[in-house]
């Protein structure tokens, strides 16, 4: 029905979509987007498109995407999201509702990372061979009834510990293909057969990237691609286009081969004689313990820090790479003695790991690749060594918009300062088309913008402490539904530890999963919600639980950590100010994305509170002011307090009339 429809026809008043959606409003943002991703589409253009809060963008995209692909046989498009919240949205909603009423035709499909199948012929083996743990056996006997009812096959749908699923899960260097046994039932065959025949494909930036990294062989062959979220593309292309070892790493491939508890590939071959199995066991011990040796080395040298750049090839002895090369050439010999195919696959799977490893390993360690940062990290238990390319716009311009035609890219951040200059030249985007949309909302009457400037300075003396007070002030006025946002998990901590109001319930990042603490915010309208850089951009609390969104800091990137210090570096030889070309419209993005925290529908009204007096005493205050909705902004405690009692219902909300301009400097801006 609607394939060859003009796109107006799709979002005016009384247009088709009014007609399917009960309480559908037109919205002149909405059909800007929809035309101008028609006209890049038809053009092969690169656009990028700001949408503010409520614009309806994935309507936007979705139906003049689905027009494009259905208008000429074989064409696939990819929408790439940040988050699995918006692609189950998509997945769920907008792409069953599109296909139902408006493009009968449509196929599409949700496109998953091979890890996140279960593997059968893979469970098959741990049963037979006995792989498991004495301690597993009853989350295996939850997981064997699941994949008895399961029709896809994903651990989404069950909740098993990483250790077991890592057993079970498909791995596409141990996988047979049509050779299996259990091809035609293989959850990930059936998977693939769908996203074959569909016209969109649902993934996440992640394993686009992944695909790319891989040589385009993980996702089928698309033409155009719309990166939703867009504004977090540049880190994770940077992740995923680097390379990186870790003992977590290094210790899965030795527990494949001969794990400490008696499991593995040398268990399940009883030919194998005892000679050569003692030969092959004494390998894998001594690599186990080079490995150790090394990574503890590298624990003493990130002395008690989470990162540590490295300048100097050889910073660290190589032990390690040499006995990883007698490991892969050791098992390698038994491909000639098995007689078992799947045996020798995983034989070469193994080995193949073991030389991609010490690749890795040597070009980390002989910093081999130019334009490129080195650097340790220790993340819990995790530690891991890494190469990060400092200029992803280059790679992104040769390795992915020069091959697609066209790329859309959207967020409701990507513009600072009222422009795209900034994100074009991180993505390498120079001539891409833009297009900025700010959200239908009515901030000047659902929001109001708090910014002390009686607070001290961060970094100066007494900072913190003044924070904290200030925070507590505000928290005795609000009294719940209140989210605070963190650039450090230190200070959260102290906040945390030095606030304590009576009636009034902390929730803390880290003492449980985002989902729970999410919930249990909501369930308690007296209730504080504590997070870090997580909560800036991943939460959505629409409605009365959540009236006000403190901000502690403006959101700079800790200029000294690698990556960030690399680039700076990198600028300043190309003669640019860091500072003002990266930093602040960072920084910029990522408040704008708290900020965007608080007001999710057009009836929600509630404060935004920015602790950091820098945006009042420093000239790029401006900068960081314009990038934000129009909204009220204020001063005065006394302003706040009246806000929120208008918000809940306490007095009329008769604006900024009824406050008195010399206790308060109330001003609008434009955005």
């Amino acid at each position: 029905m609607g394939r060859g429809m003009d796109i107006e026809k799709f979002f005016i008043e009384k247009g088709l979509l009014s007609k399917l959606f009960k309480g559908f409003e037109p919205r002149n943002e909405q059909l800007q987007m929809s035309l101008a991703i028609k006209d890049a589409l038809s053009n092969k253009d690169h656009l990028i498109v700001e949408a503010g809060t409520g614009v309806g963008k994935s309507l936007a995209y979705l139906i003049p995407l689905a027009q494009w692909v259905l208008s000429e046989d074989g064409r696939r498009a990819v929408v790439s999201t940040y988050t699995k919240a918006l692609q189950r949205q998509l997945i769920e909603k907008e792409l069953p509702f599109l296909k139902n009423h408006i493009f009968k035709d449509l196929r599409f499909a949700l496109c998953l990372g091979s890890g996140n199948y279960v593997c059968l012929r893979r469970l098959d083996q741990a049963k037979t061979h006995g792989l498991f743990e004495i301690d597993e056996t009853k989350e295996i006997n939850r997981l064997l009834r699941w994949v008895k009812r399961t029709s896809e096959g994903i651990r989404a749908e069950i909740d098993v510990p990483s250790q077991l699923w890592q057993k079970v899960c498909r791995e596409s260097d141990l996988c047979y293909g049509k050779d299996c046994k259990r091809f035609d039932d293989c959850f990930y065959q059936k998977a693939k057969f769908i996203e074959r025949k569909s016209h969109i494909l649902v993934t996440n930036h992640h394993l686009f990237f992944a695909h790319v990294a891989s040589g385009w062989n993980v996702i089928p062959s698309f033409s155009s691609v719309v990166f939703d979220e867009a504004h977090e593309l540049e880190d994770v292309a940077t992740d995923y286009l680097g390379v990186e070892i870790s003992n977590f790493k290094l210790k899965h491939l030795l527990d494949s081969i001969l794990s400490p508890t008696g499991k593995g590939l040398l268990l399940r071959m009883k030919w194998l004689e005892q000679t050569i199995f003692s030969e092959i066991s004494a390998v894998v011990n001594v690599v186990r313990m080079r490995g150790d040796a090394f990574f503890h080395e590298l624990l003493k040298r990130l002395n008690d820090s989470a990162t540590l750049r490295i300048h100097e090839r050889g910073f660290i002895t190589d032990n390690l790479s040499e006995n990883i090369v007698k490991l892969a050439d050791t098992i390698k010999m038994l491909q000639e003695s098995s007689k078992d195919e799947e045996e020798i696959k995983e034989i070469t799977a193994l080995a193949l790991r073991c030389e991609a490893f010490t690749m890795s390993l040597r070009v980390i360690i002989e910093q081999e690749l130019e334009d490129h940062v080195y650097w340790a990290e220790k993340d819990g238990r995790r530690l891991r060594l890494v190469a990060t390319p400092i200029d992803i716009a280059s790679i992104l311009k040769t390795q992915v918009f020069d091959i697609l035609s066209p790329a859309i890219l959207t967020s409701a951040t990507l513009a600072t300062n009222g422009n795209f200059d900034y994100i074009k030249v991180r993505l390498g985007l120079s001539e891409a088309k833009t297009l900025l949309l700010h959200s239908p909302f009515d901030y000047n009457k659902q929001a109001m913008l708090y910014i002390p400037d009686d607070i001290k300075k961060p970094h100066s003396e007494g900072f913190e402490d003044d924070l904290i007070n200030h925070l507590k002030t505000i928290l005795e006025l609000t009294m719940g539904r209140t989210l605070v946002l963190f650039t450090s998990y230190s200070l959260l901590t102290k906040a945390y530890n030095e606030t304590e109001i009576p009636e009034l319930e902390l929730l803390r990042r880290g003492d449980m999963d985002s989902y729970r603490l999410v919930k249990d915010f909501r369930e308690n309208r007296h209730s504080v919600l504590l997070g870090t850089y997580t909560f800036w951009q991943g939460i959505d609390i629409p409605g009365d639980d959540l009236q006000c969104v403190i901000i502690t800091k403006l959101p700079f990137a800790v200029p000294d950590e690698p990556v960030i210090e690399a680039r700076i570096e990198a600028l300043v030889r190309e003669g640019k100010n860091p500072f003002y070309h990266y930093q602040i419209p960072q920084a910029a993005i990522l408040l704008k994305q708290g900020f965007g925290r608080l007001i999710r529908t057009k009836t929600d009204r509630g404060v935004v509170v920015i602790l950091d007096s820098r945006i009042w005493t420093k000239s790029y205050g401006t900068h960081f002011l314009k990038s934000l909705p129009e909204c009220k902004i204020t001063t005065s405690l006394n302003d706040l307090e009246r806000f929120l009692k208008t918000v809940r219902g306490k007095m009329q909300d008769t604006g900024c009339k009824d406050i008195k301009h010399e206790e308060s400097c109330i001003v609008h801006h434009e955005s």
